[in-house]
């Protein structure tokens, strides 16, 4: 738990640093599909049919350097697994780093937090904060529009081992294509 403190106080020192220091460009929404899973060794194969899912947000998009932006985002995300059971809706916090490989492509990298603001039920079978790496790429259509496509890999164990009976671990897995517009 200690950790999980740590690394969110960390994650906000650099957001605030790098905001300070640059240049708010633009910022606008973004809308998508999830097609996400909860993995994990101890949960069983019926289970394992991964769920189609909403992702929408909104993001600023900040100039650090020439090719190199900083962009911050706050969405809702309904992620998990098909059965029941394992759905589970996030707020996130992606923290995106992107480089412009070219004028209408670029690749993106950084962390993301999340915030458990729904499962089945109420079930309290899940970790109330989910932290994960985020690697996409993306297309710029036109100066206003957007397509990015991103996988984010769970780096925290979200299953709560005391009120799950049978499964103790589990990490989210996501895959997010998105359609976006800059103001």
């Amino acid at each position: 738990m200690i950790h999980n403190k740590l690394l969110l106080l960390c994650i906000a020192i650099i957001c605030i640093t790098t905001v300070s220091n640059a240049q708010m460009n633009s910022y606008g929404m973004r809308l998508g599909a999830n097609y996400s899973s909860v993995n994990g060794d101890d949960i069983p194969e019926e289970f394992d049919d991964s769920r189609i899912g909403i992702a929408v947000g909104f993001f600023a998009e900040i100039t650090l350097k020439k090719n190199l932006l900083f962009q911050p985002e706050l969405q809702y995300s309904a992620q998990g697994n098909k059965e029941e059971d394992f759905r589970i809706d996030y707020i996130q916090a992606p923290m995106i780093f992107k480089y412009n490989v070219h004028r209408f492509l670029n690749v993106q990298l950084g962390p993301q937090v999340g915030l458990k603001i729904w499962e089945w039920e109420d079930s309290n079978n899940y970790k109330t904060f989910d932290f994960a790496a985020v690697a996409g790429l993306g297309i710029t259509i036109t100066k206003n529009i957007f397509v990015d496509l991103r996988y984010a890999y769970g780096l925290s164990n979200i299953v709560d081992e005391d009120n799950f009976a049978s499964i103790n671990d589990g990490k989210n897995r996501n895959i997010q294509l998105s359609i976006g517009y800059k103001i």
